[in-house]
Formats: C-alpha cells, structure tokens, sequence
C-alpha cells in the first residue's frame, strides 16, 4: 500500500504535533496541500478583514478548479451527499427566490445580493461536496497553531483599543471592498465590515450603551462563535500551559463581544462535554442514567422543578439585565415575527415573505421583523417552508454523517450543539459554515487514521 503523500510515517498513535512544531513556529513544509490552505486562511483572518469578508469561499472553490485542472485537466467526483445537496438546493432556492419573487417585495437584485447566497452556501455546498468526495482531514495540531497566532494578535489589538485609544470614538476607513466598489465614506450603523474597518463599537445607546469587539470578524456575533468554538479546541490540546492559556485568550475576547447568546450556550455544551467525556470513563449506562434522572427531576418533582425554573429565570434575567433595552426590542421582534408567520397567506407559508417586515427600534435598520433569529427569522419568516426543509436536509444529515464517522474526531460535534442553540436568537453568522468545514476536516490520529479508513488529501493521487 502506497504511503499517502505529504504525510511522514510516524510510530506515535495520537498526534501531538511534534512532526510539524520548531519551537513555537510551524513547519510548514511538514504539511500536506489542504493543511497548508487552512493553515493560511486561519492565520490570515486579519487580512481577510482588511478586504471585507467576501467572496472567501469563491477564492477557495476557484483555487481548487485552478489545481485540478493543472493536476488532472478536470474534476471527477461522485454524486454529492444528501448534505451537500441540501445546502446547495438551500442558496440557489434563496437565490431564485430573491429573483422571481423579491423585485415585487422590494428587493434590488445588485452584486451584493446575488453574490452572497452564491459565496456563502452555494460554494460551501461545493467545498462540502469535494472534501466529502475527496476525504481530506487536517491535523487539528494546525488549527491550534493557526488560532493561537490570531489569539495573540486580537489581545494585542484590545491592549492598543482600550490603553491607546480609550475605547473613544473614531471614523472608521473603507476595506479594499468598500474602496472598490466606490463605498461612500460616511458610515452608517449596519453598514457592517463588508465596507468599513470595525475592530469595536464605540459606547452607543442603541446597542445598551457597551462598547462591542468585533476585532477582525464582520459582527459581535460572529467573534462570538469562532471564540466559542477555539474555546472547545484549547480543550483537546495535551499541553497544559498552551491549553489554559488558549482557554482564557478566547473566553476573555468572547466576553468583549457582548454576545449573550453564546454566553448562555458556551456553558451548556462545555457540561454536555464533560459528561459525555466522562462517560468514557464511567460508561455510557452512567451517562444516561444521570440525564434520566436529572430530566426526571427537574421535571417531575415539584421542588426541584421549582428550584431549577427561580435558577433559570434568574440567569436569564441577569443575563437580559446586562443589555435591557435590546432584550425588549427582540421581544418585539420575535412577536411581531411569529404574528406574521400566524398571519401569513399559503403562499407565503410555502415560499416566506422574503424581505424582512417593519422597522422595530427606530433609526436602526437590523431591528426589523424577521430578523435577530435564523429559525424564526431567516427560515420560517422569509424563506418559508421550502428554505426550512432543505436547510434541515443539510444539517440533520451532516450532523448523522459526523455522528457515524466520529471515530477519530476531536469534541467538534458539541459545536454543532452551540451552533443549533443559538440559531433560536441569532442568525446563520459568517463563520458557522467555515467552523463547520473545520470540524469536518478534523482528525485526532495519524497512524490508525490512514491505515484504517485510507483518508486522502489535496494531492491524492490512485
């Protein structure tokens, strides 16, 4: 049996990256193709944030065009999974949608409009499909790496923001998007970091009066899930110092962004992770024994029942307490929304509405009806039941096909836990489906990987 390429045989059973560390730099002509391409587009995220967050994964998808191409004069895959297929058919119905039906609703079919779903799920759907096709898997010893080296970099720019700047106001500049495509330089709230350079919100009113870190990613939010999720990684590295320190980098930047969404899920999946991680040792009989009796309980028994509503209520009121102004216009946003799912026409039901409805907090226009929740918002407010099941098609079958191919992944399936919590609040933020090509990509072991399961990467060759 051939040895794969670009991977040096190794008699160790787990990966503790000894093969790819020089003191603290990587070497990187230790890695194969796809770990290299990771390794880039992670480290590289500030630049990413200097052009404005688009067309990643367009650059990507040409990239690999340009390779096979080069390699093998075309591309031959298999059909897609059910999973890739459903997050295709997802872009291109919201594409089509927009067209067909949107000019009635108001909405303008510009670049942007059409090239979003196109970047942002279409060509995921493509990416899934090749690296399914292809089977690549990354050593996660790289994306500890390539995280860190952004950790560093956004306290370093904390430490200048808040000591050098005193957190005060600024003009923010233009991205190279926003210059190319002749962006006026006057900003206004919701204009995002597709056209202006945003490390922080200044303290402002409309957003409770916090000053909110978004560092080099285009929202709070989306800082928030990509912290949350190397929150989990630093977990899994062996080495104590890096993983504490990986841990309290990351958790201190979740805290800046004023995210309480993943506040409020971070430790939800962090217990989900223990248990299941102490099942290992106590065996899966424990585990489930202690989740009946603990559902049993808080359920069934009037003064644990009691107990665990006044702890709940009181977490959430703390939590709302700390932004009370947003938490009552999301409210209204989610009851205006679910008035207008109730209220809705059969074809809106089949096909949504679309655009999204009202404006809820004045002079601010991310505040409107059928927004601040992908479920509610995005899937049944405006893309209907049609945008529902194939969303659904797509999630429930990657999360089944990570489920079955488990065996030498890292805790990346709790991820996708956090990711399912917080589309009740939140939308689908920028990196939820780059996150999610990590996790699949993921691999925890060399030697058993490769001789078991016979995995490829960029540069397989038969």
């Amino acid at each position: 049996m051939n040895q794969q390429p670009g991977l040096k045989s190794t008699s160790k059973k787990t990966d503790d990256g000894d093969s790819l560390r020089s003191g603290i730099w990587i070497r990187w002509q230790n890695l194969t193709p796809s770990e290299k391409v990771v390794c880039a587009y992670i480290s590289l995220i500030p630049l990413w944030w200097m052009w404005g967050w688009r067309l990643y994964f367009v650059f990507l998808v040409a990239g690999i065009l340009i390779y096979e191409w080069r390699e093998r004069r075309g591309i031959q895959l298999q059909p897609p999974s059910t999973a890739a297929m459903g997050i295709i058919c997802y872009g291109l119905y919201v594409l089509i949608l927009r067209y067909f039906y949107g000019e009635a609703e108001g909405v303008r079919l510009n670049f942007n409009a059409v090239i979003a779903p196109l970047n942002n799920v279409v060509c995921f759907g493509l990416l899934l499909w090749y690296i399914q096709d292809r089977k690549i898997r990354i050593r996660q010893f790289v994306v500890f790496w390539s995280f860190s080296i952004v950790i560093v970099t956004m306290l370093l720019t904390w430490a200048v923001i808040y000591f050098g700047l005193n957190q005060g106001d600024y003009i923010p500049p233009r991205s190279i998007y926003g210059l190319l495509t002749g962006k006026s330089s006057h900003y206004e709230p919701g204009d995002g970091n597709s056209n202006f350079l945003m490390p922080y919100f200044p303290t402002d009113e409309s957003i409770g009066g916090l000053v909110r870190y978004l560092y080099f990613f285009p929202g709070p939010e989306a800082l928030a899930l990509v912290m949350a999720f190397v929150c989990l990684l630093s977990l899994d590295i062996k080495n104590r110092l890096w993983s504490f320190l990986l841990l309290f980098g990351s958790v201190f930047l979740l805290l800046t962004s004023g995210t309480r969404s993943v506040w409020v899920s971070l430790p939800i999946v962090l217990g989900l992770r223990y248990l299941f991680t102490t099942g290992k040792i106590f065996g899966p009989a424990f585990v489930c024994g202690l989740l009946a009796i603990v559902s049993f309980s808080s359920l069934s028994v009037p003064v644990i029942s009691n107990t665990v509503i006044n702890q709940v209520t009181n977490t959430a009121e703390a939590t709302a307490n700390a932004r009370a102004d947003s938490t009552e216009v999301r409210s209204e946003i989610y009851r205006l929304t679910i008035k207008g799912i109730e209220n809705a026409s059969n074809s809106q039901v089949i096909f949504g509405h679309v655009v999204t409805g009202e404006a809820v907090l004045p002079g601010y226009k991310p505040a409107k009806v059928g927004t601040h929740s992908f479920i509610l918002g995005t899937l049944l407010y405006r893309g209907g039941l049609l945008a529902t099941g194939f969303f659904l098609t797509f999630w429930i079958s990657l999360l089944w096909w990570l489920y079955k191919t488990r065996y030498d992944r890292p805790s990346c399936l709790f991820m996708f836990v956090l990711f399912s919590l917080t589309f009740v609040t939140m939308e689908l933020e920028m990196p939820v489906l780059p996150i999610s090509l990590v996790c699949i990509m993921l691999r925890t072991n060399i030697e058993q990987n490769f001789s078991q399961q016979n995995y490829q990467v960029l540069n397989y060759s038969s």
